[in-house]
Protein backbone atom coordinates (compact mmCIF):
# COMPACT_ATOMS: atom_id res chain seq x y z
CA UNK A 1 0.00 0.00 0.00
CA UNK A 2 2.97 2.05 -0.20
CA UNK A 3 4.17 2.04 3.16
CA UNK A 4 8.00 2.21 3.52
CA UNK A 5 9.91 0.61 6.18
CA UNK A 6 13.85 -0.03 6.65
CA UNK A 7 14.50 -3.00 4.50
CA UNK A 8 11.44 -2.60 2.64
CA UNK A 9 11.69 -2.73 -1.43
CA UNK A 10 10.44 0.14 -2.77
CA UNK A 11 8.15 0.29 -5.52
CA UNK A 12 8.98 2.73 -8.62
CA UNK A 13 5.83 4.62 -7.05
CA UNK A 14 7.76 4.66 -3.33
CA UNK A 15 10.82 5.52 -5.23
CA UNK A 16 9.32 8.47 -6.98
CA UNK A 17 7.56 10.08 -3.94
CA UNK A 18 10.84 9.35 -1.66
CA UNK A 19 13.19 11.07 -3.94
CA UNK A 20 10.86 14.08 -4.42
CA UNK A 21 10.41 14.25 -0.91
CA UNK A 22 14.05 14.63 -0.64
CA UNK A 23 14.33 17.19 -2.91
CA UNK A 24 11.96 19.21 -1.71
CA UNK A 25 13.11 18.74 1.88
CA UNK A 26 9.23 17.67 3.24
CA UNK A 27 10.55 14.99 6.34
CA UNK A 28 7.19 13.20 6.50
CA UNK A 29 3.92 12.62 3.38
CA UNK A 30 1.04 10.65 4.01
CA UNK A 31 -1.19 10.20 0.64
CA UNK A 32 -4.41 8.66 0.25
CA UNK A 33 -6.10 8.12 -3.35
CA UNK A 34 -9.63 7.75 -3.97
CA UNK A 35 -11.93 6.61 -6.62
CA UNK A 36 -15.99 6.54 -5.72
CA UNK A 37 -16.07 4.92 -2.32
CA UNK A 38 -13.11 3.07 -2.36
CA UNK A 39 -9.46 3.84 -1.56
CA UNK A 40 -7.20 2.85 -4.30
CA UNK A 41 -4.23 3.55 -2.55
CA UNK A 42 -2.45 5.19 0.47
CA UNK A 43 1.13 5.64 1.27
CA UNK A 44 2.90 6.91 4.04
CA UNK A 45 6.26 8.18 4.21
CA UNK A 46 9.21 9.75 5.95
CA UNK A 47 9.47 11.13 10.04
CA UNK A 48 6.48 12.94 11.90
CA UNK A 49 9.10 13.55 14.86
CA UNK A 50 12.82 14.39 13.26
CA UNK A 51 13.97 14.28 16.90
CA UNK A 52 12.19 11.15 18.08
CA UNK A 53 12.70 9.42 14.74
CA UNK A 54 8.58 8.83 14.90
CA UNK A 55 8.09 7.40 11.16
CA UNK A 56 4.13 8.63 9.46
CA UNK A 57 1.58 6.43 9.44
CA UNK A 58 -2.29 5.99 9.07
CA UNK A 59 -2.35 7.47 12.94
CA UNK A 60 -0.20 10.44 12.18
CA UNK A 61 -2.17 13.77 12.64
CA UNK A 62 -0.94 16.52 10.50
CA UNK A 63 -1.89 20.33 10.62
CA UNK A 64 -3.92 20.80 6.94
CA UNK A 65 -2.83 25.05 6.49
CA UNK A 66 -5.28 26.30 4.20
CA UNK A 67 -7.77 23.32 3.29
CA UNK A 68 -8.99 23.89 6.59
CA UNK A 69 -10.95 26.01 5.19
CA UNK A 70 -13.23 24.03 3.24
CA UNK A 71 -14.52 22.34 6.57
CA UNK A 72 -15.21 25.95 7.43
CA UNK A 73 -17.27 26.17 4.51
CA UNK A 74 -18.86 23.02 4.77
CA UNK A 75 -20.14 24.30 8.72
CA UNK A 76 -21.58 27.70 6.96
CA UNK A 77 -23.17 25.40 4.14
CA UNK A 78 -24.96 23.36 6.59
CA UNK A 79 -26.16 26.43 8.18
CA UNK A 80 -27.79 27.70 5.09
CA UNK A 81 -29.41 24.87 4.60
CA UNK A 82 -31.28 24.39 7.63
CA UNK A 83 -32.09 28.28 7.06
CA UNK A 84 -30.08 29.78 9.90
CA UNK A 85 -28.09 31.94 7.62
CA UNK A 86 -28.38 32.86 3.80
CA UNK A 87 -25.51 33.69 1.70
CA UNK A 88 -26.74 37.06 1.07
CA UNK A 89 -26.95 38.10 4.82
CA UNK A 90 -25.30 40.97 5.73
CA UNK A 91 -22.70 39.42 8.40
CA UNK A 92 -23.73 42.14 10.96
CA UNK A 93 -26.98 40.91 11.14
CA UNK A 94 -25.25 37.75 12.81
CA UNK A 95 -22.82 39.59 15.10
CA UNK A 96 -22.54 41.26 18.30
CA UNK A 97 -20.04 44.30 16.50
CA UNK A 98 -19.75 45.85 13.14
CA UNK A 99 -18.02 44.62 10.26
CA UNK A 100 -17.57 47.60 7.19
CA UNK A 101 -14.99 48.62 5.17
CA UNK A 102 -14.63 52.50 6.28
CA UNK A 103 -14.09 53.38 2.39
CA UNK A 104 -17.86 51.86 1.49
CA UNK A 105 -19.68 52.30 4.54
CA UNK A 106 -22.62 51.82 2.48
CA UNK A 107 -21.29 48.69 1.49
CA UNK A 108 -22.58 45.49 2.98
CA UNK A 109 -20.58 42.57 3.57
CA UNK A 110 -22.08 39.17 3.49
CA UNK A 111 -21.72 35.50 3.81
CA UNK A 112 -21.22 34.82 0.12
CA UNK A 113 -18.29 37.28 -0.07
CA UNK A 114 -16.53 35.81 2.77
CA UNK A 115 -16.61 32.19 1.54
CA UNK A 116 -15.60 33.79 -1.76
CA UNK A 117 -12.74 35.83 -0.76
CA UNK A 118 -14.47 38.86 -1.93
CA UNK A 119 -15.55 40.77 1.14
CA UNK A 120 -12.26 43.24 1.16
CA UNK A 121 -11.29 42.50 4.43
CA UNK A 122 -7.65 42.01 4.52
CA UNK A 123 -4.59 40.04 6.28
CA UNK A 124 -2.75 42.58 8.17
CA UNK A 125 -0.08 40.11 9.22
CA UNK A 126 1.26 42.68 12.01
CA UNK A 127 -1.61 41.45 13.80
CA UNK A 128 -2.15 37.68 13.31
CA UNK A 129 0.67 36.53 15.66
CA UNK A 130 1.22 32.64 16.01
CA UNK A 131 1.88 31.39 19.30
CA UNK A 132 3.09 28.49 21.13
CA UNK A 133 0.53 25.64 21.24
CA UNK A 134 -3.18 26.88 21.29
CA UNK A 135 -3.74 30.48 21.08
CA UNK A 136 -5.08 31.92 24.55
CA UNK A 137 -7.27 34.88 22.55
CA UNK A 138 -11.32 33.56 21.98
CA UNK A 139 -12.06 33.89 18.61
CA UNK A 140 -14.73 36.53 18.71
CA UNK A 141 -12.33 38.26 20.97
CA UNK A 142 -9.75 38.63 18.68
CA UNK A 143 -12.14 39.23 15.26
CA UNK A 144 -13.71 42.06 17.28
CA UNK A 145 -10.16 43.85 18.27
CA UNK A 146 -9.44 44.14 14.24
CA UNK A 147 -12.92 43.99 12.47
CA UNK A 148 -14.73 46.80 14.64
CA UNK A 149 -13.61 50.70 14.94
CA UNK A 150 -13.72 50.06 18.78
CA UNK A 151 -11.00 47.15 18.58
CA UNK A 152 -7.95 48.01 20.29
CA UNK A 153 -6.23 46.36 16.78
CA UNK A 154 -8.45 48.15 14.20
CA UNK A 155 -6.19 49.35 11.55
CA UNK A 156 -8.94 50.69 8.55
CA UNK A 157 -5.95 51.20 6.40
CA UNK A 158 -4.52 47.72 6.66
CA UNK A 159 -7.29 45.15 8.17
CA UNK A 160 -9.60 46.50 4.96
CA UNK A 161 -9.12 46.26 1.08
CA UNK A 162 -9.14 49.21 -1.05
CA UNK A 163 -11.97 47.47 -3.61
CA UNK A 164 -15.81 47.66 -2.43
CA UNK A 165 -16.95 44.69 -1.31
CA UNK A 166 -18.11 42.29 -3.86
CA UNK A 167 -16.01 43.96 -6.68
CA UNK A 168 -12.36 42.50 -6.39
CA UNK A 169 -10.62 39.13 -5.16
CA UNK A 170 -8.74 38.93 -2.23
CA UNK A 171 -7.81 36.09 -0.44
CA UNK A 172 -8.23 36.67 3.39
CA UNK A 173 -7.96 34.16 6.24
CA UNK A 174 -9.77 36.64 8.63
CA UNK A 175 -12.55 36.53 6.41
CA UNK A 176 -12.71 33.10 6.63
CA UNK A 177 -12.14 33.10 10.66
CA UNK A 178 -15.13 35.07 10.67
CA UNK A 179 -17.07 32.15 9.00
CA UNK A 180 -16.26 30.47 11.85
CA UNK A 181 -17.50 33.33 14.11
CA UNK A 182 -20.95 33.47 12.48
CA UNK A 183 -20.92 29.33 12.97
CA UNK A 184 -20.67 30.39 17.05
CA UNK A 185 -23.03 33.16 17.35
CA UNK A 186 -25.85 31.56 14.85
CA UNK A 187 -25.52 27.82 16.74
CA UNK A 188 -24.66 29.19 20.76
CA UNK A 189 -21.79 26.39 19.97
CA UNK A 190 -17.81 26.53 19.96
CA UNK A 191 -16.66 26.46 16.43
CA UNK A 192 -14.79 23.67 17.32
CA UNK A 193 -17.57 21.74 19.12
CA UNK A 194 -19.89 22.28 16.36
CA UNK A 195 -17.36 21.20 13.79
CA UNK A 196 -17.25 17.92 15.93
CA UNK A 197 -20.69 17.02 16.09
CA UNK A 198 -21.96 18.14 13.41
CA UNK A 199 -19.08 17.02 10.68
CA UNK A 200 -16.50 15.02 12.46
CA UNK A 201 -19.01 12.92 14.03
CA UNK A 202 -21.09 11.99 11.32
CA UNK A 203 -17.76 11.43 8.80
CA UNK A 204 -16.08 9.09 11.50
CA UNK A 205 -13.20 11.20 11.24
CA UNK A 206 -11.34 10.31 14.43
CA UNK A 207 -8.10 11.61 15.56
CA UNK A 208 -9.19 15.12 14.62
CA UNK A 209 -9.38 18.88 16.05
CA UNK A 210 -8.91 22.25 15.52
CA UNK A 211 -7.26 22.70 18.72
CA UNK A 212 -4.27 20.43 20.12
CA UNK A 213 -6.08 20.34 23.54
CA UNK A 214 -8.64 17.89 21.03
CA UNK A 215 -5.95 15.66 19.95
CA UNK A 216 -3.09 13.45 20.89
CA UNK A 217 -0.15 15.66 20.67
CA UNK A 218 2.24 12.90 20.45
CA UNK A 219 0.78 11.62 17.57
CA UNK A 220 1.16 15.17 15.61
CA UNK A 221 3.58 15.44 13.04
CA UNK A 222 5.95 18.31 14.00
CA UNK A 223 6.20 20.90 10.88
CA UNK A 224 9.51 21.35 9.51
CA UNK A 225 11.22 24.45 8.07
CA UNK A 226 14.57 23.76 5.61
CA UNK A 227 17.59 26.22 6.53
CA UNK A 228 20.83 26.21 5.75
CA UNK A 229 21.05 22.49 4.69
CA UNK A 230 19.42 21.51 7.98
CA UNK A 231 15.49 20.84 9.09
CA UNK A 232 14.21 23.18 11.28
CA UNK A 233 10.95 21.96 13.95
CA UNK A 234 8.84 24.71 14.19
CA UNK A 235 6.63 23.38 17.18
CA UNK A 236 2.93 22.95 17.63
CA UNK A 237 1.78 26.37 17.38
CA UNK A 238 -1.56 28.20 16.59
CA UNK A 239 -3.23 31.20 16.01
CA UNK A 240 -6.28 33.25 16.29
CA UNK A 241 -7.95 33.38 13.56
CA UNK A 242 -7.82 29.15 13.93
CA UNK A 243 -11.01 28.62 11.25
CA UNK A 244 -8.66 29.37 8.45
CA UNK A 245 -5.89 26.73 8.82
CA UNK A 246 -5.43 25.33 12.55
CA UNK A 247 -7.27 21.38 11.70
CA UNK A 248 -5.58 19.17 12.21
CA UNK A 249 -6.21 15.15 11.22
CA UNK A 250 -5.41 12.01 9.19
CA UNK A 251 -5.11 11.60 5.92
CA UNK A 252 -7.31 8.83 6.17
CA UNK A 253 -9.50 11.19 8.13
CA UNK A 254 -9.67 13.79 5.81
CA UNK A 255 -10.44 11.50 2.71
CA UNK A 256 -13.86 10.46 4.26
CA UNK A 257 -14.66 14.43 4.47
CA UNK A 258 -13.25 14.47 0.36
CA UNK A 259 -14.97 11.09 -0.18
CA UNK A 260 -18.57 13.12 1.42
CA UNK A 261 -17.62 16.21 -1.39
CA UNK A 262 -17.06 13.77 -4.56
CA UNK A 263 -20.30 11.82 -3.32
CA UNK A 264 -22.95 14.74 -3.56
CA UNK A 265 -22.96 15.36 0.26
CA UNK A 266 -23.40 11.73 1.29
CA UNK A 267 -20.95 9.02 3.33
CA UNK A 268 -21.58 5.96 4.45
CA UNK A 269 -25.39 6.12 3.96
CA UNK A 270 -25.65 9.37 5.37
CA UNK A 271 -26.00 12.93 4.30
CA UNK A 272 -24.06 15.75 5.37
CA UNK A 273 -24.93 17.98 2.84
CA UNK A 274 -27.37 18.25 0.36
CA UNK A 275 -26.86 17.74 -3.23
CA UNK A 276 -27.87 21.22 -4.29
CA UNK A 277 -25.14 22.66 -1.42
CA UNK A 278 -22.30 20.39 -2.90
CA UNK A 279 -23.23 21.27 -6.41
CA UNK A 280 -22.98 25.24 -5.23
CA UNK A 281 -20.16 25.15 -3.70
CA UNK A 282 -18.29 23.20 -6.73
CA UNK A 283 -19.41 25.81 -9.12
CA UNK A 284 -18.65 29.04 -10.21
CA UNK A 285 -20.05 31.46 -7.84
CA UNK A 286 -18.54 34.67 -8.59
CA UNK A 287 -17.17 34.65 -12.25
CA UNK A 288 -17.22 38.15 -13.40
CA UNK A 289 -14.62 38.13 -10.17
CA UNK A 290 -12.85 34.75 -10.20
CA UNK A 291 -14.63 32.06 -12.71
CA UNK A 292 -12.39 29.59 -10.50
CA UNK A 293 -13.97 30.16 -7.09
CA UNK A 294 -16.99 28.27 -5.52
CA UNK A 295 -18.07 28.41 -2.35
CA UNK A 296 -14.27 28.18 -0.32
CA UNK A 297 -13.20 25.49 -3.51
CA UNK A 298 -11.54 26.05 -6.26
CA UNK A 299 -11.26 24.76 -9.79
CA UNK A 300 -8.25 23.96 -12.01
CA UNK A 301 -7.55 22.07 -15.34
CA UNK A 302 -4.80 20.21 -16.19
CA UNK A 303 -3.83 17.00 -17.95
CA UNK A 304 -5.55 14.67 -15.68
CA UNK A 305 -8.83 16.43 -15.54
CA UNK A 306 -11.13 19.48 -13.64
CA UNK A 307 -10.44 19.22 -9.94
CA UNK A 308 -12.06 20.81 -6.99
CA UNK A 309 -10.54 21.37 -3.72
CA UNK A 310 -8.08 23.21 -2.03
CA UNK A 311 -4.44 23.66 -0.89
CA UNK A 312 -2.14 24.55 1.88
CA UNK A 313 0.77 26.34 3.20
CA UNK A 314 2.17 27.11 6.59
CA UNK A 315 5.66 27.04 8.14
CA UNK A 316 6.39 23.37 7.80
CA UNK A 317 3.37 22.32 6.43
CA UNK A 318 2.52 21.93 2.73
CA UNK A 319 -1.13 20.30 1.72
CA UNK A 320 -3.42 19.42 -0.81
CA UNK A 321 -6.74 17.85 -1.36
CA UNK A 322 -8.38 18.14 -4.71
CA UNK A 323 -10.87 15.84 -6.75
CA UNK A 324 -11.94 15.27 -9.70
CA UNK A 325 -16.18 14.76 -9.69
CA UNK A 326 -16.24 13.58 -13.42
CA UNK A 327 -13.56 11.34 -13.23
CA UNK A 328 -14.83 10.05 -9.36
CA UNK A 329 -11.05 10.55 -7.90
CA UNK A 330 -10.03 12.29 -5.58
CA UNK A 331 -6.31 12.85 -3.84
CA UNK A 332 -4.72 13.83 -0.24
CA UNK A 333 -1.81 14.52 0.14
CA UNK A 334 0.01 16.34 3.49
CA UNK A 335 3.24 16.74 4.99
CA UNK A 336 5.36 18.17 7.75
CA UNK A 337 7.69 20.32 4.89
CA UNK A 338 7.99 23.68 2.72
CA UNK A 339 7.66 21.93 -0.55
CA UNK A 340 5.95 22.13 -3.60
CA UNK A 341 3.49 18.95 -4.00
CA UNK A 342 3.16 19.00 -8.40
CA UNK A 343 5.85 16.55 -8.49
CA UNK A 344 4.27 13.97 -5.99
CA UNK A 345 0.44 14.58 -7.26
CA UNK A 346 2.38 13.89 -10.47
CA UNK A 347 3.26 10.47 -9.59
CA UNK A 348 0.18 9.51 -7.98
CA UNK A 349 -1.57 10.01 -10.60
CA UNK A 350 0.44 8.82 -13.32
CA UNK A 351 0.67 5.44 -11.46
CA UNK A 352 -3.21 5.51 -11.34
CA UNK A 353 -4.24 2.64 -14.17
CA UNK A 354 -1.67 -0.03 -12.27
CA UNK A 355 -2.65 0.96 -8.88
CA UNK A 356 -6.32 0.54 -9.92
CA UNK A 357 -5.58 -3.19 -10.97
CA UNK A 358 -5.29 -3.76 -6.87
CA UNK A 359 -7.57 -4.88 -4.51
CA UNK A 360 -10.05 -1.85 -3.31
CA UNK A 361 -10.51 -1.01 0.30
CA UNK A 362 -14.05 0.58 1.56
CA UNK A 363 -13.59 4.36 2.59
CA UNK A 364 -16.39 3.82 5.15
CA UNK A 365 -15.70 3.61 8.86
CA UNK A 366 -14.03 0.55 10.01
CA UNK A 367 -11.26 0.58 7.40
CA UNK A 368 -8.99 3.10 9.27
CA UNK A 369 -6.57 1.11 11.11
CA UNK A 370 -6.54 -2.53 9.39
CA UNK A 371 -3.07 -4.15 8.69
CA UNK A 372 -2.34 -7.54 8.02
CA UNK A 373 -1.93 -8.88 11.61
CA UNK A 374 -5.19 -7.14 13.11
CA UNK A 375 -8.74 -7.16 12.38
CA UNK A 376 -10.45 -4.57 13.18
CA UNK A 377 -14.24 -5.52 14.47
CA UNK A 378 -16.92 -3.67 12.04
CA UNK A 379 -19.64 -2.21 13.64
CA UNK A 380 -23.30 -2.78 12.47
CA UNK A 381 -25.40 -0.33 10.49
CA UNK A 382 -27.44 1.69 12.65
CA UNK A 383 -30.93 1.52 10.85
CA UNK A 384 -33.81 3.49 11.38
CA UNK A 385 -37.59 2.59 10.63
CA UNK A 386 -39.68 4.35 9.43
CA UNK A 387 -37.78 7.20 8.33
CA UNK A 388 -39.00 9.65 7.82
CA UNK A 389 -40.97 9.42 11.12
CA UNK A 390 -44.19 10.97 12.36
CA UNK A 391 -43.97 9.00 16.20
CA UNK A 392 -42.15 6.26 16.96
CA UNK A 393 -38.85 4.90 15.42
CA UNK A 394 -37.87 0.89 15.63
CA UNK A 395 -33.40 0.97 16.10
CA UNK A 396 -31.64 -2.02 14.21
CA UNK A 397 -27.68 -2.12 14.98
CA UNK A 398 -28.25 -0.97 18.50
CA UNK A 399 -26.69 -2.97 21.43
CA UNK A 400 -28.93 -2.31 24.96
CA UNK A 401 -25.98 -1.76 26.53
CA UNK A 402 -25.34 1.41 24.64
CA UNK A 403 -26.38 4.66 24.96
CA UNK A 404 -28.57 6.41 22.29
CA UNK A 405 -28.19 10.10 21.63
CA UNK A 406 -30.25 12.52 19.28
CA UNK A 407 -29.20 15.59 18.37
CA UNK A 408 -30.04 18.52 15.76
CA UNK A 409 -27.84 19.63 13.07
CA UNK A 410 -26.10 22.13 15.63
CA UNK A 411 -25.23 19.13 17.68
CA UNK A 412 -27.30 20.01 20.29
CA UNK A 413 -28.86 16.75 21.90
CA UNK A 414 -32.03 16.83 22.05
CA UNK A 415 -33.36 12.57 23.26
CA UNK A 416 -30.89 10.64 25.56
CA UNK A 417 -31.97 7.35 26.68
CA UNK A 418 -30.81 3.22 26.39
CA UNK A 419 -30.83 2.11 23.39
CA UNK A 420 -33.56 0.14 22.98
CA UNK A 421 -35.27 -1.18 20.20
CA UNK A 422 -38.40 1.50 19.57
CA UNK A 423 -37.78 5.12 20.59
CA UNK A 424 -40.70 7.67 20.75
CA UNK A 425 -39.92 11.43 18.60
CA UNK A 426 -43.10 12.55 19.15
CA UNK A 427 -41.39 15.48 21.27
CA UNK A 428 -39.22 16.57 18.55
CA UNK A 429 -39.84 18.87 16.51
CA UNK A 430 -39.95 18.61 12.43
CA UNK A 431 -36.81 18.65 10.75
CA UNK A 432 -33.47 16.84 10.70
CA UNK A 433 -31.30 14.83 13.12
CA UNK A 434 -28.63 12.75 13.51
CA UNK A 435 -28.86 9.50 15.33
CA UNK A 436 -25.96 8.01 17.45
CA UNK A 437 -25.93 4.95 19.13
CA UNK A 438 -22.36 3.63 21.07
CA UNK A 439 -18.69 5.79 21.33
CA UNK A 440 -15.13 5.99 19.95
CA UNK A 441 -14.47 3.38 16.62
CA UNK A 442 -17.99 0.99 17.32
CA UNK A 443 -20.09 4.32 17.21
CA UNK A 444 -22.93 4.59 14.64
CA UNK A 445 -24.72 7.20 12.94
CA UNK A 446 -27.82 7.86 11.09
CA UNK A 447 -29.98 10.43 9.84
CA UNK A 448 -33.39 10.75 10.96
CA UNK A 449 -36.03 13.11 9.41
CA UNK A 450 -38.62 13.98 11.40
CA UNK A 451 -42.15 15.05 9.84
Amino acid sequence: MGRVGHGMAQSPLDAQITAQMAAQHLSGLAAVLVKGDSIVWRGNYGLANRQAGTPVTDSTIFMLASVSKTVTATAIMQLVERGALNLDDPVNAHLPFTVENPAYPDSLITVRQLVTHTASIQDNWSLMPYHNGDSPIPLGDYLFDYLDPAGDDYDPDDNYGTAAPGTAYAYSNIGIALCGLLVETVTGIPFNTYCHDSIFVPLCMDRTGWLLAEVDAASVAHPYAWDAGTYVDEGLYGYSDYPAGQLRTTALALARFMAMHMDHGWFDGLQVLDTATVALMQSPVVPAVDPTQGIVLYSFTDVYGTWWGHGGGDLGVTTAMYFDPVADIGLVILTNGDGDLDPVRAAILNALGSLQSAPLAAIACHIALPTATEEVPIPRALLLHPNPATDRIALTGCDPNDKLRICDMTGRPVLMQPCTGMVDVRGLAPGTYLVQAGKGAAQRVARLVKQ
